[in-house]
């Protein structure tokens, strides 16, 4: 819909691109208005805490409680695997994506073209979300999340093949897909490397980590794509990016599968004490 309405609005006003900027403007303001209407339930931790009667639970659920700090959940090679497949997914696809409508307006294309690249690289972001977490439990998180960085760097390839309108839309598409595929993924591993207790600063940690990523990414995308070029961009800088990336992921996918035989099984957290109550 955005794409959409900046076509209409880029020229509306004197300053070309000013109506576009403006029209963004006013349905950010509009939607947080409409999130403070909102009414959010306060759901106290105590209204669902499940409490043991257990003596042995009770001393084991407080010993793991008490050694459990940010800094060892995320020295985990899960946590670790996670945040990377986040960062790359993010960070790739960003720079990419923001790129895209320079170069485009470099190789004489209009701009209702290069919104119309955005309209279906946006599909192939979002589409894929009503499979993604099938394929997650299917095959399990990492492989989702290699694969989804092998599409990226495939998209990445596709923009070698020249500067015609199809090399730019499908190619953005692809990357789009793939990013869906690596974010989804890297997610789904996330949530195997805190116990519930953990969750709000694990994923506090995770988004502030992937928000990095997409900061940098669109603040050196311009300049990038201006001082190197789209082909330098995609074909060296990006795809050895995601390459060794995708090395990395690789090489802990193995590793997982050789630990428990069965690539969709979790596996312990690193420091997961294995033992039973008496």
């Amino acid at each position: 819909m955005r794409p959409e309405i900046a076509k209409h609005t880029v020229n509306a006003l004197p300053q070309p691109y000013s109506g576009a900027y403006l029209t963004t403007l006013c349905e950010c303001t509009l939607l947080l208005l409409s999130m403070t209407l909102i009414q959010f339930p306060n759901i106290k931790k105590a209204d669902y805490a499940i409490v043991s009667t257990s003596p042995s639970k009770m001393t084991i659920s407080d010993n793991k409680k008490t050694t459990r700090s940010i800094f060892v959940i995320a020295l985990q090679r899960k946590f670790l695997i996670a945040a990377l497949g986040g960062f790359v997914s993010w960070s790739a696809m960003a720079v990419q994506m923001s790129a895209t409508p320079l170069a485009m307006t470099r190789a004489g294309y209009h701009f209702a073209q290069a919104t119309t690249v955005i309209e279906f690289h946006l599909l192939g972001m979002f589409v894929p979300s009503f499979f993604t977490g099938t394929l997650c439990n299917l095959f399990g998180s990492r492989l989702v999340t290699l694969t989804g960085l092998l599409i990226q760097l495939t998209g990445a390839l596709l923009f070698q093949r020249g500067l015609r309108f199809n090399h730019f839309n499908l190619g953005l598409i692809i990357v789009g897909v793939g990013w869906n595929f690596g974010y989804v993924g890297a997610s789904a591993l996330l949530t195997e490397s805190h116990r519930h207790d953990e969750k709000q600063k694990t994923h506090s940690l995770y988004e502030a980590i992937v928000m990095c990523s997409i900061s940098i990414a669109f603040f050196s995308s311009a300049f990038i794509e201006q001082r190197f070029g789209w082909m330098i961009l995609t074909g060296k800088i990006i795809s050895t990016y995601l390459a060794l990336a995708i090395l990395i992921l690789f090489v802990d996918t193995v590793l997982a599968l050789f630990q428990s035989k069965d690539i969709r099984k979790s596996l312990p957290m690193d420091d997961e004490d294995i033992q039973t109550p008496a």
